[in-house]
């Protein structure tokens, strides 16, 4: 054997060891994996977009294996049957608390009890802005007024309403963002859902429809008291200075100077 063959052999030999190395290496790694992450446990993973507040069936999840180090009992859904002990409500229906996305990971803050309604009434959701509405005050079972500015035109002044007085807020959920349709831009919105009845939710979408913001005011837990006027137009604010004006006037007679 020259001295080419002698390295090559000798260069086989440490590529062989190499790779005994390296296999052992990986197994190694793959069972220091296999002892942090510990044995796998099944959640429940969303085949399907769910709107807000609608149910949540069997056959929109699927069973989906997640190592047990990162499987939180308190936190993830692995039946759906266990939504009922997260809820307020047992034994009430499951709803989705907000927008979910399919392959979502079920979470036990995802679902809320849908709303136990009376009899004539009816639940509602519309986007508040984040900014106008209380924001992070108002929360489920909140009794709140509804307030509405419209802008002037031909027929009537710019005018604030009081659209609704002391309703109750069934849910809130997560913010999200919204297109302006007039300025093109992105709001901070907030989904509100309240308890009305069909006049309130008549008044409710309209308002929403048509008025330029939507404002929530919180009613203080020891009353509402005295709401006042239902509206305040800007020609209350000319006849309000007018009369500002007359006094000021009459104060300023042949004495006043």
């Amino acid at each position: 054997m020259n001295p080419r063959q002698r390295r090559g052999v000798l260069l086989m030999i440490v590529a062989a060891l190499g790779a005994v190395v390296v296999f052992f290496t990986i197994v190694s790694y793959v069972n220091t994996l296999n002892s942090e992450l510990g044995t796998y446990r099944t959640v429940l993973r969303l085949t399907q977009d769910v709107d807000p507040y609608q149910p949540i069936t069997e056959d929109m999840v699927e069973p989906y294996e997640v190592p047990a180090k990162f499987f939180d009992e308190e936190t993830f859904l692995a039946d759906l049957t266990d939504a009922d002990q997260a809820l307020s409500q047992p034994g009430s229906e499951a709803v989705s608390a907000t927008f979910l996305q399919a392959g979502t990971l079920l979470q036990k803050s995802m679902v809320i009890p849908a709303p136990a309604l009376e009899n004539g009434e009816r639940e509602i959701a519309i986007m508040i802005n984040a900014e106008t509405g209380v924001a992070g005050k108002v929360s489920r079972q909140s009794r709140v007024d509804v307030y509405a500015s419209f802008q002037p035109n031909e027929q009537s002044p710019a005018c604030a309403i009081r659209v609704l007085t002391n309703v109750e807020v069934l849910d809130v959920g997560d913010i999200g963002s919204q297109i302006d349709s007039q300025t093109g831009g992105t709001n901070t919105v907030v989904p509100v859902t309240f308890r009305l009845t069909p006049q309130q939710a008549l008044q409710l979408t309209y308002a929403e429809s048509f008025a330029s913001k939507v404002r929530l005011a919180l009613v203080s837990a020891r009353g509402a008291g005295t709401p006042g006027e239902m509206e305040f137009c800007s020609d209350d604010q000319l006849e309000a200075l007018g009369e500002q004006r007359n006094d000021e006037q009459d104060n300023s007679g042949p004495g006043g100077f």
